[in-house]
């Protein structure tokens, strides 16, 4: 057989990492750790480099992202910025997968 000499058309627009991620996830955990993983993604890319720094996701309760922090200091600027959060987060995840953030003080690395 000869090679096609055209070049292949893209079936559909790219789409973001957080979409491939969840989708392989759970194909080898399960729907609800594909869910958690999808969530986790998206808060790293919305997050900014100071949340990247100070925080990071360690687990999704029902609609609630509980969220490590590195101190209460964080916890507590974290609970300021849960409106904006969560604003930012809506519109990359589906209606209603995360209503709510909690913190927890623990080891972030």
């Amino acid at each position: 057989m000869k090679p096609s000499s055209r070049p292949r058309r893209r079936k559909s627009e790219p789409q973001p990492a957080s979409a491939l991620v969840s989708a392989v996830v759970a194909s080898l955990g399960g729907q609800r750790r594909g869910r958690e993983q999808q969530v986790f993604s998206v808060y790293t890319d919305i997050g900014g480099d100071f949340l990247r720094k100070h925080s990071r996701p360690d687990a999704l309760r029902d609609s609630t992202l509980v969220v490590r922090v590195s101190s209460s200091a964080i916890a507590h600027h974290l609970t300021l910025l849960r409106g904006e959060i969560l604003k930012k987060m809506a519109p990359l995840l589906p209606p209603g997968m995360v209503t709510d953030i909690r913190t927890r003080v623990g080891q972030v690395e």
